[in-house]
């Protein structure tokens, strides 16, 4: 699968850009505020439908306009063009109720789920530092983000596994105070150990997985689950009832990813410097990667957004050695690293500047 074009229209800042990827590796060089990152986020929403900035499909839509539409043409694993594309709305037209958004191949309305078929992507970006250095929360909502991807079943068993802990949660409270009995707890007690058990047996084999990628810094990562089973739940009901929370199960879940530092694997949130966590951010990018194409059969794109900041020449180094294994789109501040880079691999690196 390869991007070769991209059209915006009325998309945040960008009233009207085409962007042409005739090379491997594509460099956006562009200051602050230039809509770099926008770019990305429009190639994301092929493959997940969902903005990773954008709390309603409202902000997608320049200001003081009605629609939005992105459009991408892609060869797929068949050597076939395809083009797909997304039109948004406030959700409203011409004083009528409309989606939001809407989904086309080749000119025909499909389902979300039918373009990840034809455009997958990975995306590395800043914010992605706080899988090192952030909540559990954060952590468990990438691995989430990855195995949705792949599986309706996960994605399936992640929502009713929410709905169910919420509705727990709440008789737990009930029962506190006498209002409900125990018993009411049950149904909801087995509907989290069924969920659970599918959620952390998934999260498994990802993290089984990363063990297959090959990176020139030896990481690794060290799942931590809060293992979930009808024994567990029973000795932890006294706690939950007298708490009002569920105290166990994938909600808990975490894991913290680790470098050899001579011999000896430590955490890098504890023990690595900024470049080395956010070469471990990268891993994890790689990982995922890895993972979707090995599940999907489809080879995604590699977005790396203002990956250079922080990394040394010896890091910068090992990035380049990464970009060749797939089509890959660099958004940068620094001309000179762009350049640095095309002048180094002319043949596979093209620089596309955003004024």
């Amino acid at each position: 699968m390869q991007l070769t074009t991209l059209s915006l229209t009325d998309f945040r800042l960008h009233a009207q850009l085409k962007l042409q990827f005739f090379t491997p590796t594509t460099i956006l060089v562009g200051n602050n505020a230039s809509g770099k990152t926008a770019i990305l986020e429009a190639i994301c929403l092929f493959s997940t439908g969902e903005s990773f900035r954008a709390k309603t499909t409202a902000e997608l839509i320049t200001f003081k306009r009605a629609c939005s539409r992105i459009v991408a043409t892609v060869i797929d694993n068949n050597d076939e063009l395809a083009v797909l594309q997304i039109f948004f709305t406030r959700g409203e037209l011409q004083g009528k109720k409309v989606s939001s958004k809407t989904f086309f191949v080749n000119e025909v309305k499909r389902q979300r789920r039918r373009l990840k078929t034809y455009l997958s992507c990975v995306l590395f970006r800043p914010e992605d530092m706080r899988l090192v250095e952030g909540s559990p929360a954060r952590r468990r909502g990438f691995i989430d983000v990855v195995l949705s991807q792949i599986s309706q079943e996960y994605e399936r068993a992640a929502r009713v596994y929410e709905q169910a802990l919420r509705r727990r949660n709440k008789l737990l409270l009930q029962v506190r105070v006498g209002e409900q009995p125990r018993s009411s707890l049950n149904y909801w007690t087995m509907t989290l150990l069924k969920q659970g058990e599918l959620l952390q047996e998934a999260r498994r084999q990802f993290f089984s997985h990363m063990i297959e990628v090959d990176f020139p810094l030896h990481f690794q990562v060290v799942y931590v689950p809060s293992v979930l089973t009808a024994e567990r739940q029973l000795e932890h009901i006294e706690r939950e009832i007298a708490s009002g929370h569920t105290l166990i199960g994938p909600h808990k879940d975490d894991f913290h990813v680790e470098l050899d530092f001579a011999g000896v694997y430590r955490d890098i949130a504890v023990y690595g410097s900024r470049g080395q966590q956010r070469l471990g951010v990268l891993w994890l990018k790689l990982c995922e990667r890895s993972y979707l194409e090995k599940h999907s059969g489809v080879f995604p794109l590699l977005l790396l957004d203002d990956i250079w900041s922080e990394l040394d020449d010896g890091s910068r180094a090992l990035l380049e050695g990464i970009l060749p294994q797939q089509q890959t789109i660099i958004t940068t501040t620094h001309r000179e690293l762009a350049q640095e880079l095309y002048d180094k691999f002319p043949l596979q690196t093209s620089i596309t500047s955003l004024v």
